[in-house]
This record gives structure tokens, C-alpha cells and sequence, in this order.
């Protein structure tokens, strides 16, 4: 059997990031720092016979493309383009700043920080929404018999639901885990038992080099 394996990556960090302001939907591109952990993600990889990928699959969002493409460039395969695996839509919250609803939607904003990914701001996507698009490109891969491993390169709020999918049962809370920017994630799939979590939120890659954890905190994320 073909040693199915899913890499996870977020892509690189924002400006929006650094700004604590909500992306969602919304299309910013990676910083100049973004650029350079994309790269340093790439030349991992490289390094790790492993870690390489046949395959690099991602979300059509400028960050996440931008961080698969520099991955492609480094290992020489082609990035495939999924709209399905976009970020949760964060609706009217989109492109403002934490700062900002802590003071202009107090109420919602609390709610949400004490909920995240349960209660969605005013106008977002559904979790059941964007989980069954997500899931639909899981069951899309896991039933081909194309090449392996594969690299998932989306967002913070998607690769929590990919863990949830794939991980279905076990004793673990997607929400509750911290996913930094150009991370690496590695689930291997178990003949007839689902799948196994590898490693979560490596960033070896990164240490030393540039600041990590930047919208995380105490396992929810600070924005999508």
C-alpha cells in the first residue's frame, strides 16, 4: 500500500497577522516576513526525504498560494489550486483588528473569544459549511490512488477542521490547538484505522530566525 501521508501547512504570517486584523475571505498578501518563512519551510522540506511532498495542494488566497508556490519552486512540483480549502469566512469582522471589536462589538467579540470555533461572528461562514467543503477534498484524495505524500498548504481556521476530520474519535480538540503561521502538520494514514497525528505545529524551521505564535494564545486562535 502507498504510504499515504498529509502535510499540513499554514501559510507564511501577514502584515494582517502581525495587526491582530481579522482575514477571512479577504485577500492580503504575505509580508516580507511571510515570504521568508515560506522559504525557509521549502528548503526543509527539501532537506527531508520524508517531508517532501509529491503533491502540494492549496487554498486559491494569496498567502496560502504564495507559501505553496514557494514550496513548489524549491522541490520542482506543480501547485494545484483548491478553492475548497479557503479560510473560514470571518463576515463582517473581516479586515478589522481585535482592538477595534474589543471596543466597537464588546458583547460578540466577547462571545467569540470565549468560543472560538463555535460561535462565528455576525455573517460568517458556518463551521458546518466550511467543514463539508474541507471534507470533500479529503474524500476527494483518499479515494484516488494518485501520488503521495501531500501537501495541504491552507489557514488557521481550515487546518483545524482537517484535524478534526481526520482525527475524528480520538482524544484530541482541534480548537484548542495552536497552528502558527508556515507550521508544519503531518498526519499518516493507518490501514482501516483512520489516521495518525505525526507531529502538529512544527516550526523547527523557524526557530531563531523569525518571531512565531503570532495570532495564537493559549490554544485559540486571535484571527482567521
Amino acid at each position: 500500500m502507498t504510504d499515504r501521508r498529509l502535510l499540513l501547512v499554514r501559510h507564511g504570517v501577514t502584515d494582517w497577522n502581525r495587526e491582530g486584523r481579522f482575514q477571512g475571505h479577504l485577500d492580503p498578501h504575505l509580508g516580507d516576513d511571510g515570504r521568508a518563512e515560506a522559504q525557509l519551510l521549502a528548503e526543509r522540506l527539501a532537506r527531508a526525504p520524508d517531508l517532501r511532498p509529491a503533491r502540494i495542494v492549496s487554498s486559491t488566497l494569496a498567502r496560502a498560494m504564495e507559501t505553496a508556490e514557494a514550496i513548489g519552486r524549491v522541490l520542482g512540483v506543480e501547485v494545484e489550486a483548491d478553492a475548497r480549502l479557503i479560510e473560514i469566512g470571518q463576515g463582517d469582522w473581516e479586515g478589522r483588528t481585535h482592538a477595534d471589536l474589543a471596543v466597537a462589538d464588546a458583547d460578540r467579540y466577547a462571545a467569540w473569544r470565549r468560543d472560538a470555533g463555535i460561535r462565528q461572528p455576525p455573517g460568517g461562514e458556518s463551521i458546518v459549511a466550511a467543514t463539508e467543503r474541507v471534507s470533500a477534498v479529503l474524500t476527494e484524495l483518499g479515494s484516488g490512488q494518485g501520488r503521495w505524500p501531500i501537501c495541504l498548504v491552507s489557514h488557521g481556521g481550515s487546518i483545524r477542521i482537517l484535524a478534526d476530520v481526520l482525527l475524528r474519535g480520538a482524544s484530541v480538540a482541534p480548537w484548542s490547538l495552536d497552528v502558527d503561521n508556515a507550521s508544519l502538520g503531518l498526519c499518516t494514514a493507518i490501514e482501516d484505522r483512520g489516521w495518525r497525528l505525526d507531529r502538529w505545529n512544527d516550526t523547527l524551521h523557524l526557530l531563531g530566525r523569525t518571531p512565531t505564535h503570532v495570532d495564537e494564545a493559549e490554544g485559540r486562535p486571535l484571527a482567521m
